[in-house]
């Protein structure tokens, strides 16, 4: 009998697990209806610059991507790229970037000639010396201004969460001594260089759905992982479940 209860009990929460998924946002969007369709600024700044947005590294998998402008597009069509699936992570992966909190790999891609930043070991130069750096992960509130104090991440950056449109992120590897302040004393000041795109992108989809999977304009595959529902509306598992 216990046993027996241990198994419901692990597929009632395996269900409950999948379809807070399928709900939270941004929701998967399937062929005929849409979901959510967001923009988040993104930006990678090296001591003393931001460089050249990256651009993708392959076909676009999952719906999470970049068009070479700075900005991480956020249409997921597959689940495991959807609510609590959708993190930072898949769009590192989609342009071909390493993050961890103790180093960013660039993309062989990526104009700059220093492809990998350790911190601790590589540095920034500060009035004419060099100063060990470190990695953060700055995220902005949408509708982030000059003022706006950023929440500020030193590790698990591919784990956070891409919840709303209009966020911005910053990518910084800064001088160690400037980390504890850089909310308070830096603000705004480094948003990413996209913001003005981000208040108008140009791929925002139909309202019919149109321009996802199997869009040949977008280069998407036109196979999705479909979520059946019940005749309640209730989504139902599939082999994409999250764990």
């Amino acid at each position: 009998m216990a046993i027996a209860v241990v198994g419901i009990t692990l597929v009632f929460f395996a269900r409950g697990s999948y379809r807070a998924a399928a709900v939270a946002s941004p929701r998967v969007n399937l062929p005929g209806s849409a979901g959510d369709h967001y923009h988040n600024a993104i930006g990678i700044y090296l001591c003393d610059k931001f460089i050249e947005p990256l651009s993708d590294a392959g076909p676009d998998t999952s719906g999470i991507h970049s068009h070479d402008d700075g900005l991480i597009h956020i249409h997921p069509y597959l689940q495991s790229a959807a609510g609590n699936n959708a993190v930072m992570g898949k769009f590192f992966e989609m342009v071909g970037l390493e993050a961890t909190g103790d180093e960013v790999v660039l993309p062989e891609s990526s104009a700059e000639e220093q492809k990998t930043w350790t911190s601790g070991s590589d540095t920034c130069t500060v009035d004419e010396e060099d100063v060990s750096g470190q990695w953060v992960l700055l995220e902005y509130p949408a509708q982030a201004g000059p003022d706006t104090e950023p929440e500020v991440h030193t590790d698990g950056f591919a784990d956070f969460p891409i919840r709303t449109d209009g966020q911005a992120w910053t990518l910084a590897f800064l001088p160690e001594d400037e980390v504890d302040t850089v909310a308070t004393e830096r603000k705004g000041e480094l948003l990413p260089p996209s913001m003005d795109t981000l208040k108008n992108p140009g791929d925002v989809l139909e309202p019919d759905g149109s321009g996802i999977p199997g869009s040949e304009d977008q280069g998407i595959p036109a196979e999705t992982e479909e979520v059946p529902t019940t005749a309640e509306g209730d989504a139902t598992e599939s082999s994409d479940t999250p764990t």
